[in-house]
């Protein structure tokens, strides 16, 4: 047994990736919802399991793999690869409470949806070339695309076409990408330009461009996100769209370390991407203010987020990729907290929120959680990646960087401040509905999943040193 054990260590990137594809299968030829839903939910817990024990290995002690000719880890991919493992095992933990909501022919493709975007999504951050990378993020986005569009609220097929319509302009910037820099570079691996003498930095650097754009769409950065209002307004597949979304942000902090060590391309992206960055940061908290639904408040709040991430990426430091995955883990344990939390009154509307410290008082709990987070308050996992931020960029002399997290904080005093003062200091004006199924409480591991993380901002040293040691590993500085 030990044996076979090791085996599947040295090919955990593979196992990984099979665990996830096998419980697709397996889910979507389940005629049974509930059965699928069990099934998926044992192999996304497995595939959390392989993951945490490669990124543990890898980032503390260096391990080694066996040698792959498509997959490969580095430090990114080693930090993120987990982290999107648990959450798209909390997703599906999620669905649970939602599933009887779709209708029952449709349940299996929704749970086998989750787990073959997770799939793809961890594919891409494991791919040794370019093309890999490619597929693996656009067959990912084509799962969330389908999780949107079989979605049962009224309006979700909108949001759904969008996406499709994103997603297809997306792939053909991708593959244009691609072209460009193995023409520049002379070779189609993901650290090619790394190692390669580049032949044309102009043509490289449009390259890069052209694959960054349509991720930083994916994550929702602003101006490039039109399709999130439709997606996350209409649709219940809101904890999917934020897991997709904190991929498209490792993917891009993987490709934007390559980069940051080829000087002849590195400054055109530090400065496509903090400009996307602080306009990301401007727009996602003007309009997360002005939100009514709660939904989109907290889609456009993740704009913010993604817009501070994007900054500390352009850093090109190791402090700064470092501040990146943490605010990564820390947007998306305020996202889970928030959204799974809001999901107990099944109304996205502001006036829903009214009273609910009374009448879901662990639903407000994690929202008030969520809500602290995203202003960045002491004491909370909102406040290191802040503070994170700040730092990489005082160190690095970017004195103007401290502006995107002290906006971002300002703002969600603001939004943040008013889910709060609803949830405590008003009360309902009319009956709420609530969800008084049995597997509601598939909903209580998720919430409590995201306040612990959250609280991690007590005492963060293990996670800082993680990600300290994968952005150096990923920097190609050792660990």
């Amino acid at each position: 047994m030990s044996l076979y054990l090791d085996l599947a260590r040295a090919h955990a990137p593979a196992v990984i990736l099979g665990m996830l594809l096998v419980g697709a299968a397996l889910a979507l030829v389940t005629p049974n919802g509930r059965a699928s839903w069990t099934l998926a939910l044992a192999a996304a817990i497995a595939a959390v399991a392989m993951a945490a024990d490669l990124s543990w290995r890898f980032l503390t002690s260096g391990a080694a793999l066996a040698p792959d000719a498509l997959l490969t880890v580095d430090g990114v991919s080693a930090f993120a690869a987990p982290l999107i493992a648990a959450l798209a095992a909390f997703v599906i933990m999620a669905e649970g409470a939602a599933l009887r909501e779709r209708v029952a022919r449709t349940q299996p493709y929704a749970v086998a949806l989750h787990l073959a975007g997770a799939a793809s999504w961890i594919g891409a951050l494991f791919a040794q070339d370019l093309v890999g990378l490619v597929v693996g993020v656009n067959v990912g986005w084509l799962a969330l695309t389908g999780l949107v569009a079989t979605a049962p609220e009224r309006g979700a097929l909108n949001g759904a076409l969008r996406m499709l319509t994103a997603g297809g302009a997306a792939a053909a910037f991708m593959l244009a990408g691609i072209g460009l820099i193995t023409y520049a570079a002379g070779g189609g691996a993901v650290n090619a330009a790394a190692s390669a003498m580049i032949s044309s930095p102009q043509m490289a650097t449009l390259g890069f461009v052209l694959l960054l754009a349509p991720l930083m769409l994916m994550a929702g950065a602003a101006p490039l996100h039109a399709w999130m209002g439709a997606a996350y307004g209409r649709s219940d597949a809101t904890l999917a769209l934020t897991m997709g979304a904190l991929a498209s942000l490792a993917v891009i902090a993987r490709l934007a370390a390559v980069a940051a060590t080829a000087p002849a391309v590195a400054e055109g992206v530090s400065v496509v991407l903090v400009s996307v960055g602080i306009a990301s940061v401007l727009i996602g908290s003007v309009q997360a203010i002005g939100a009514v639904n709660v939904r989109r408040l907290i889609a456009y709040a993740g704009a913010a987020q993604a817009g501070c991430v994007l900054v500390a990426i352009a850093l090109e430091s190791p402090a700064g990729l470092a501040a990146a995955l943490v605010q990564v883990f820390a947007w998306g344990a305020g996202a889970f907290a928030l959204f799974a939390g809001i999901a107990a009154s099944r109304d996205a509307a502001l006036t829903a929120l009214d009273g609910l410290g009374r009448r879901a008082p662990f639903a407000g709990v994690a929202i008030t959680v969520g809500a602290l987070s995203f202003m960045g308050a002491p004491l909370t996992i909102g406040f290191l990646g802040r503070w994170r931020l700040i730092e990489a960029g005082v160190g690095a002399g970017w004195w103007w960087a401290t502006g995107a997290a002290i906006v971002t904080s300002l703002a969600a005093v603001f939004y943040g401040g008013r889910l709060i003062e609803r949830i405590y200091f008003r009360r309902a004006t009319e009956a709420a509905a609530f969800d008084l199924d049995v597997w509601r409480w598939a909903r209580v591991p998720v919430l409590a999943a995201a306040i612990a993380a959250i609280a991690c901002g007590l005492a963060p040293s293990l996670l800082l040193d993680l990600a300290t040691r994968a952005s150096m590993l990923a920097l190609g500085l050792g660990a």
